[in-house]
């Protein structure tokens, strides 16, 4: 038995009605009849369905639903679907309309609206999330790329177009979720967002990349001042106090900026520029903006030709370790060495380090690097060992960088080349830089009483260059201290660089820190190192690094020491 007209309509979820030909209601369901009721008071059946339309939808969609109503019923169209805001409000609700003929004895039409609202809902959620930064709420990275592009090609339609891209990245900001925690972090960086959309004029765009990273998207430009006066607001603005749980918190941002002009085609072009240029503010030392040039590109390109050539190095082979001499001031003689890495590129000859390291660390590579000196250098202190008696006693110095330091597998490594090389761990002496270890400075102690565990010593190097302070010094438990070069080498130029000398070298010697002066290169500097009770010097005076096949005649020299002005030894 086949269920009856009204029971078909009553068993669908939607509001349902059947039109005639003249599109007048000749039934609906009850759900659709009460939807109408409540817009016209009365009977639905009998009356024009297009007289709700003004009340059930928004003016020009209502235009919309009687015009295509009318085109089915006419035999014009076979269908017409649309989805409608319904009520006064746009986002009151949503309906999706559905208007179908209906052939045979009783032509007119089929008419199904249904409740989308929930869907829309979220729809707009996901648009908004897909284009919105969740913490601070700005415009995310792709669409910021995509208003970029449309900046791209309004200024190849027009040369009067200008916009410009201003790229920042807080300086230090690791520092402060270090310091006050990740949630203050947060709380900063919508501070921040707020502050910088203050500094917006209405064509313009700001978006958060990421991280501390922001960029602002500056339209209708007269020319590069405009650009260069909104980097100046930003770190003027930038660089008031913010407080945040009654702290103040002061930081600063490198910026970079790019005008655009014809020759880019595509986003990723500009924002690769306004990087460089930004991360040339990073090198000048933060709170600065730099306006990007052609010439920042090829410096990038070496770079990232250099970043290559430096990973086919360490597989290669090209890296080898050079050895320079530290000499004992009270009897001339060698006491050990310090590990270098040098590198010989087959074509460009001998790269200095101060152009490859800077780039491992940046890179990660140091940790190869690092790793492989350290081996390398290892296993030719056992080798010479072996062969003269001589250098069997001989102290390895090494210098770890940040990056290796901080690795939480780093012990784990040393205590496997140690192993792997047969050298004797006391022999062995790791150097660190200050700056290192004020990062975080109850792990670094826990780290350097770890490497202590092994037997290996822990030397402080450069120091003076960096914080330099009693109260920090003692926390740490090193077994000698380095002079930085810097001092050494004018300490004879002035009273007060000797002076500066003399209190590191005091100062060590009350917490039981042997001392290392770096950097000595004249008669004069040995003289008065040993004067002031240095223990041990190196430098060109001595002999500049030599490779590891001339590490042998070394051994056994001994260098003519002036004895202290006082005649002791």
């Amino acid at each position: 038995m086949l269920p009856e007209p009204s029971d078909l309509l009553e068993s669908l979820p939607s509001h349902t009605a059947v039109l005639d030909a003249a599109g007048v209601v000749v039934a609906a369901n009850a759900s659709c009849l009460s939807q109408l009721r409540e817009i016209v008071p009365g009977e639905p059946v009998g009356r024009a369905f297009a007289e709700y339309c003004n009340a059930l939808f928004q003016p020009a969609a209502a235009t919309a639903v009687r015009e295509g109503l009318a085109s089915v019923l006419a035999g014009k169209t076979p269908r017409y679907a649309m989805d409608l805001p319904c009520g006064k409000a746009r986002s009151t609700s949503w309906r999706s309309l559905v208007v179908t003929p209906l052939a045979g004895a009783m032509p007119g039409a089929l008419i199904i609206l249904t409740d989308i609202s929930r869907q829309k809902q979220l729809e707009e959620h996901i648009l908004h999330d897909a284009f919105h930064d969740t913490l601070t709420g700005l415009f995310n990275r792709a669409l910021f790329l995509n208003r970029l592009e449309q900046a791209i090609k309004r200024l190849k339609r027009n040369p009067e177009a200008l916009y410009a891209v201003v790229y920042l990245d807080i300086d230090r900001f690791k520092l402060v979720n270090k310091t006050f925690g990740h949630v203050t972090g947060d709380r900063l960086l919508m501070i921040i967002a707020n502050r910088l959309q203050k500094l917006l004029r209405d064509v313009d765009t700001l978006a958060r990349f990421g991280g501390d990273e922001f960029a602002i998207l500056v339209e209708d430009l007269a020319g590069l001042a405009d650009a260069s006066a909104m980097a100046d607001n930003v770190l003027r603005h930038l660089a008031a106090p913010f407080r945040l749980k009654k702290q103040e918190i002061f930081v600063t941002c490198s910026i970079g900026v790019v005008l655009g002009s014809g020759a880019y085609e595509h986003p990723d072009q500009v924002l690769r520029d306004a990087d460089n240029a930004m991360y040339s503010s990073k090198e000048h030392g933060g709170d600065h903006y730099t306006v990007f040039d052609a010439g920042m590109r090829v410096l990038t390109q070496r770079r990232m030709e250099m970043e290559l050539a430096l990973r086919h190095a360490l597989e290669s082979g090209e890296m080898t370790v050079h050895y320079q001499p530290i000499v004992s001031l009270s009897t001339g003689e060698i006491t050990g060495v310090e590990a270098l890495a040098r590198w010989f590129h087959p074509t460009k000859g001998t790269i200095p380090p101060s152009e490859f390291i800077p780039i491992a660390e940046e890179t990660g590579l140091i940790n190869e690097l690092g790793a492989l000196v350290l081996r390398q250098a290892c296993r030719r202190m056992v080798d010479l060992g072996r062969k003269n008696p001589e250098g069997a006693n001989l102290t390895l110095s090494v210098n770890i960088s940040g990056r290796q330091f901080k690795r939480p597998d780093f012990v784990e490594e040393v205590a496997a080349i140690l192993t792997e090389t047969g050298i004797d761990p006391s022999l062995v002496k790791l150097e660190l830089t200050e700056s290192v270890l004020m990062d975080n400075a109850d792990e670094a102690v826990a780290t350097i009483k770890r490497l202590k565990a092994l037997s290996v010593k822990v030397v402080i190097d450069d120091f003076g260059t960096g914080y330099s302070s009693l109260s920090y010094i003692q926390r740490f438990p090193f077994d000698s201290l380095k002079v930085d070069r810097s001092f050494v080498g004018n300490m004879n130029e002035a009273e007060q660089n000797m002076e500066i000398v003399r209190t590191i070298i005091a100062m060590a010697h009350k917490l039981g820190l042997e001392v290392v002066a770096e950097g000595v290169e004249l008669a004069e500097h040995r003289t008065a190192l040993s004067d002031l009770r240095c223990e041990s010097a190196q430098g060109f005076y001595f002999s500049r690094p030599v490779p590891g096949e001339n590490l042998d005649a070394l051994v056994g020299k001994k260098w003519n020491i002036t004895p202290p002005a006082d005649g002791t030894v």
